[in-house]
This record gives C-alpha cells, structure tokens and sequence, in this order.
C-alpha cells in the first residue's frame, strides 16, 4: 500500500485549513472525519477578533463573511448582583479595513465552507471514516486504521496529525491525553429562532454570571441566537434524560438572557457536550502532531476555540512543508520539539488568563467586584475585551501603563 505524504484525522477547522495550507504548497493530503458534512457541532459558534484576524491572514475571511457571518463590535455582561456593562472591542488595528469585530456562525456552516475550500485545492477527504487505531512501527506512527461505509481499512501515511477535538483517539493512542484535575465543567446549548431578537443582542453578544455558572448569548443574524449554559458537571449529571428541563430551569437565573431572547422560541432540542477540560501533556510526540483542541482544552469562556485550531494549524504547516522538503521520510526530533515547543508558547498565557477568568467566574463576590471596576473604568472594560479576544496579549492587562490608568 502506497504511503500518503500527510494523513490528518478530523475535517474541522484545524483539520481542513492545515490540509488546504499543505495543498496549495502540493504537498499531498488525506482528511479522515468519522462525521459526514454538513454536520451539527456543539459550539458557541462564536469566533473572536482574534480569530477574525488570523481568517484574514489566511485570505479567508471574505469567504467566512459572504457565507452570512454576522459582526459583533462587543460583549454587554452582567455580573451575579445585576452589575452591568457594555464593552466594545478596542481600536488597535484595522481587520480587512475595518475595526476590530467577532463574527457569529454556525459551525456547520463554517466547518462545511473550510472543508469545501480545501478540497479546492485537490484535498481528498473520507467522510464517514471513524479511526480507532494509530499503526506504529520502529516506535513512531506510520498510519491509521479505522472503520469506514466500505468496511474495516487501513492507510499508511509518512505524517500523521490528530487534528480530531477534545476526545482526540490520536492523542489518547499517543498516551498524551490527560483529563483536567480539577475542572469539570458541562456545557449545554441550545437555538433560539423567531421573533427579532431584543437588545443587547443586535450586534453584541451576551455574557451572564451566575453563582458558578455562565451563560453566553450569541446572535446569528436577526432571527436566530445561540444560548449556552457552563456549569458543574455534578449538576447535569443528575439530570440524564431531562436536558431541557434543566435548560429551562437554568435559564430563569440569567434574567437579561431571557429578555433578551424576547418571543424566540427553542428549536430543537437542547444538547450537552462535556466534561470540557483536558490536557495533552505534548502535541506531538512519535512523528505525530495533535493541533485544534485534539492539543488541549480548558473552558469555552474566552471563545478562542476556533482561533486555537487556525493557529495550531498554521504552526503545523511550517514544520510539514519543512519536513518534506527535506526529505527525510517524516517529521525528525528536531520538527517535533519545534512544533511542540511552539505550540505550548501560543496557548501557555491563555491557559493561564483562562484560570484567572474561572477563579473569578466561580466567586460571586469576585464577579461582581470586577464588573464594578469595569463598569467605572471604560477604557479598561475594552481593553480587558481585546485581550479576552486575542487582540492583546495577556500581559497587557499587567502593564505599567494600564495599571497606572486604572489607578
């Protein structure tokens, strides 16, 4: 059996922009999805300024736009005593010539559009394939198998990256995966479809704090809005079966959330996705790579999902055409320890910025402090929204200058 140059588990968006990157250098590629497109995702299908920034980078924006994404320009957010206030997404720096925006799509939509891009550039993708297995040989991954619509198969690949989400096989066949000591969130999701949606929810998106819990309302397009609720996951545990009831009855504690999804009414049902935490203790190890959230993830507080899957993806490039050109069979030590070492540097201060924000997030007094604070200082409520939109980096926050103005 022939070897493909680069085999990629997962067709989402780390999967299908790593795999139109490699094309358009006519580097050979295969994408394995156990789903079949267009298919429904659990998300916020929310995706931040900063991710709005690196479409751009990738000249794939336009066509994430004219696909219907809608602009959000900030975030309205309430605390748990009803502390209120509207941040906007600071001015920077210009995205395609405008100021800085998030967008809001459904992911399938957005997943279906990424993958259709790459297959334009000659991308070859499986659909309906479910990889149970890596293959190993002298110690490093060489292939796949996996059951597919014609049976049991195998494909033997020089590069193999797991690009295949939080319950990655790629990484639990690699021993990297490790589930989250002490986070154990849920999160459940649901749509919302009628009447106009009410104010704040034009062109921003919500963000409720409750006593331990969250919810984020994102509005795509005038007649429809994603609702989710994060919570314990002991709380939704003892709720198997009764996922709306319980939705419902979350929902009565986050009052502007129900305002401002007015006369909407829910379609479909609603749908749970957790527990949410893990780490990959590497993202690549054996010749192999893992990128998106098949690398790690924490908490959907901060939207960067997608954003992590685009630059994981763009990392991943450099070290494959590198590989390649050299000719040397795969991925060497050195193109792993790079990668790897790359990989912990993008996502290490977020991580860390993702603690703080849950810290908080689990302390009502601490909630309602903060959204205090950003209520009377405006320019510090946008600045704190850049950098939860990976506009700014983190370290930002802690700056001479920024303390020195809040003061």
């Amino acid at each position: 059996m022939p070897q493909i140059p680069v085999i990629i588990v997962g067709a989402g968006p780390a999967g299908s922009v790593l795999a139109g990157l490699l094309a358009q250098r006519e580097i050979e590629t295969l994408l394995l999805d156990k789903a079949t497109f267009p298919r429904e995702k659990i998300c916020g299908d929310y995706l931040s300024p900063g991710t709005v920034r690196l479409l751009d980078q990738l000249n794939l924006l336009d066509l994430v736009r004219s696909a219907g994404a809608q602009r959000l320009w900030g975030m309205t957010v309430i605390s748990p005593d009803g502390t209120t206030f509207t941040a906007e997404f600071p001015v920077i720096t210009e995205i395609n010539g405008s100021p800085p925006f998030a967008l809001s799509i459904p992911r399938a939509i957005l997943d279906s559009l990424l993958l259709t891009w790459a297959r334009g550039f000659g991308v070859q993708c499986v659909e309906g394939f479910r990889v149970t297995d890596l293959i190993f040989e002298n110690g490093r991954v060489c292939g796949v198998t996996g059951i597919g619509p014609t049976g049991q198969k195998t494909y033997r690949g020089r590069i193999v990256v797991g690009a295949d989400g939080r319950d990655s096989v790629v990484a639990r066949r690699l021993g990297l995966y490790q589930p989250h000591p002490t986070l154990r969130r849920m999160a459940m999701v649901a749509y919302y479809a009628g009447a106009r949606c009410n104010v704040p929810l034009q062109d921003h998106g919500l963000i409720c704090i409750g006593d331990r819990s969250y919810c984020i309302l994102n509005p795509i397009g005038e007649r429809l809005a994603n609702a989710a609720i994060v919570m314990d996951q002991g709380i939704v545990q003892g709720w198997k079966g009764k996922l709306d009831e319980l939705f419902d009855g979350r929902l009565q504690a986050f009052p502007l959330a129900l305002s401002a999804l007015g006369s909407t009414t829910r379609r479909g049902p609603v749908r749970c996705l957790g527990p949410l935490a893990f780490r990959a203790h590497h993202a690549a190890k054996a010749g192999a790579l893992l990128i998106g959230d098949a690398a790690g993830f924490y908490d959907p507080f901060t939207g960067e999902g997608v954003g992590h899957a685009l630059c994981s993806a763009k990392l991943a490039t450099r070290e494959v055409v590198s590989a390649i050109a050299e000719g040397d069979g795969g991925l060497t030590e050195a193109h792993l320890w790079r990668f790897d070492d790359e990989q912990r540097k993008a996502v290490t201060s977020r991580t860390r910025l993702g603690a703080i924000l849950q810290a908080i997030i689990r302390r009502p007094g601490a909630a309602n402090a903060v959204a205090q604070l950003l209520r009377r200082r405006q320019p510090f409520a946008d600045l704190m929204l850049g950098v939860v939109g990976d506009l700014l980096p983190p370290h930002t926050l802690f700056s001479l200058d920024t303390l020195r103005a809040l003061l």
